[in-house]
């Protein structure tokens, strides 16, 4: 099953919107709720989100650094289009609601998608940081 273009297209818009009004208290709240959202999960994440897993906990991974003050290297940019998404992926309220089995993580998976295209260089730059 696929989202359709009207879905697509809202996600994409409401991402977008929701990067612009990123804020420490956002990058708080994504540490927060994304690492308990993945602890439910552990390392059976819905099927949408299969392939993008380890990007998610990476993501999760960089915003709980960025707001204990332990990884501060990232674009405000980047850091906000990353919390952006993980906020959406922990709202069960979104285009798809998640209650909906399967589909309902697609425009989850579309969301962390795009900020992918943004973050992908800092994300791999965080990695390499915590890997050191």
């Amino acid at each position: 099953m696929a989202m359709s273009h009207e879905q697509e297209k809202k996600a994409r818009e409401q991402f977008e919107k929701d990067i612009k009004d990123v804020n420490n208290d956002d990058v708080e709240y994504a540490s927060k709720k994304g690492q308990s959202k993945v602890n439910k999960f552990g390392d059976n994440p819905p099927g949408p989100l299969q392939s993008l897993w380890r990007d998610i906990k990476l993501m999760i991974g960089l915003v709980t650094d960025y707001a204990k003050g332990n990884y501060r290297d990232v674009p405000w940019n980047v850091l906000a289009a990353v919390t952006g998404a993980v906020i959406y992926f922990v709202s069960p309220v979104d285009v798809i609601p998640d209650v909906i089995p399967v589909v309902g993580y697609l425009d989850d998976a579309l969301v962390v998608k795009l900020a992918l295209e943004i973050a992908r260089p800092d994300l791999e730059a965080y990695a390499n940081w915590k890997n050191a």
